[in-house]
């Protein structure tokens, strides 16, 4: 979509004149609006417009483009430089007012240990309050059949301020616990789960059944094995992580193995998090030559980093699916992970990928060495991940997205 069509109002007067427009519609406040194929569906996320990094961002980006290919559809996203997949995507992007002044003004009001507080009023009702002003609730209510959103305080918020459905997704039962029931007393709200495996947590541990489930995917056309590498091999064996660096993606248990593996065997490191405790552990661990942290590059550069390397390892302590091992299986590149419910759910031991435990760097030193040394375990691998990945397309999860929408908006 052009620039000069799209919904890109960041502050002020061109926001208020943009929505005053819609207003000017014919029998704008009688609007029927249109259902099955037709659904009008938004996103909220405010990171989802400017960022090109992180696993929920990339969901967004990825899952509303698929969605505006066969629906109309808005994302709703903090002021700033779109990314480019946001530039040339067929939804309408509205760019939200900038509450940074506010936000800071209530931080400066509130005690130091009051932070957690600030994290909600500052981070979640400041805005919403900002959508109410400017009338970003109003063009909600009006434009859109079904809003999605991602984050439980974003979700809570919305869903008691807007009078179409909100629906909520989850990506991972963790820390969901408490959001849950809290939403439970304040509103009647819908959701959706990211796996099966997610969806069965939350029915075992609280009792409560999302309304469907809609699994992340991955572009095979983009992550396929013939991208151009990022970076040349040498005489080295590649390996590559690409993840947050936190415990609970097992990146030091990834460091700890490496200290196991012989010295013409590097790791690069590609994501964001406590760098600064990485760093700890690679040096304490004397392993500096045979560790490169890369940091956070553009999702639309994996693709080559993926390609690059000679097999690529997420072992993760607790994960929801893991995308970025589908995303390196659709590169060809056999995937070292671990045996988590989330990862099963795609990942077959030797044939579709190597599982270890979580929390241990000496099987996944075993599986790595495994992979080096067997040429046709490694060949298995690349065309049986390959084959996984074409599977788990954003276009088939924006058609499951738009049928539970359906479903929803037909029965609200």
């Amino acid at each position: 979509m052009s620039d000069g069509s799209r919904l890109q109002i960041p502050v002020g007067e061109r926001r208020r004149t943009e929505l005053e427009a819609n207003d000017s519609h014919e029998n704008s406040e009688n609007k029927e609006p249109d259902r099955g194929e037709q659904l009008t569906v938004g996103m909220y996320f405010r990171k989802a417009g400017t960022r090109d990094a992180g696993g929920v961002v990339m969901y967004v980006q990825e899952l509303l483009d698929a969605v505006a290919d066969r629906n109309p559809a808005y994302l709703y996203t903090e002021s700033g430089e779109l990314t480019p997949k946001m530039r040339e995507t067929e939804a309408e992007v509205v760019q939200l007012g900038d509450e940074t002044k506010a936000a800071g003004r209530l931080r400066e009001s509130l005690p130091t240990a009051n932070s957690a507080l600030f994290s909600v009023l500052g981070n979640h009702l400041v805005p919403a309050l900002g959508m109410v002003r400017d009338g970003t609730i109003r063009h909600m209510n009006e434009n859109l059949d079904v809003l999605v959103t991602h984050d439980f305080l974003d979700d809570l918020v919305l869903s008691n301020l807007l009078d179409v459905p909100v629906i909520r997704v989850f990506h991972g039962f963790e820390r969901a616990g408490i959001g849950m029931q809290v939403r439970e007393l304040l509103s009647s709200g819908y959701s959706v789960a990211n796996t099966e495996q997610t969806k069965r947590e939350f029915i075992d541990h609280l009792d409560y059944e999302p309304d469907g489930v809609v699994y992340p995917g991955v572009d095979v056309q983009r992550f396929h094995p013939d991208v151009t590498p990022a970076f040349g091999r040498g005489d080295e064996w590649e390996i590559l992580f690409v993840g947050r660096f936190v415990e609970a993606k097992g990146i030091f248990d990834l460091v700890d193995a490496v200290a196991e593996l012989p010295d013409d065997v590097h790791l690069r490191l590609v994501g964001r998090g406590d760098t600064a405790a990485l760093k700890r552990r690679i040096e304490s661990r004397e392993l500096d030559s045979k560790i490169t942290i890369e940091g956070a590059i553009p999702h639309d550069e994996l693709p080559g980093y993926y390609a690059a390397a000679d097999v690529f390892c997420l072992p993760s302590r607790y994960e929801s699916f893991g995308m970025v091992n589908v995303e390196a299986m659709a590169c060809g590149t056999p995937v070292v992970t671990t045996n988590l419910e989330g990862i099963t759910e795609y990942a077959t031991d030797r044939e579709t990928a190597l599982l270890v435990p979580p929390e241990s760097p000496a099987e996944i030193a075993g599986a790595i060495s495994a992979l080096r040394s067997s040429p046709g375990l490694r060949t298995r691998l690349e065309a049986n991940g390959r084959e996984t990945a074409t599977r788990y397309s954003w276009e088939m999860a924006a058609k499951n997205l738009v049928d539970i929408c359906s479903e929803i908006v037909t029965e609200s």
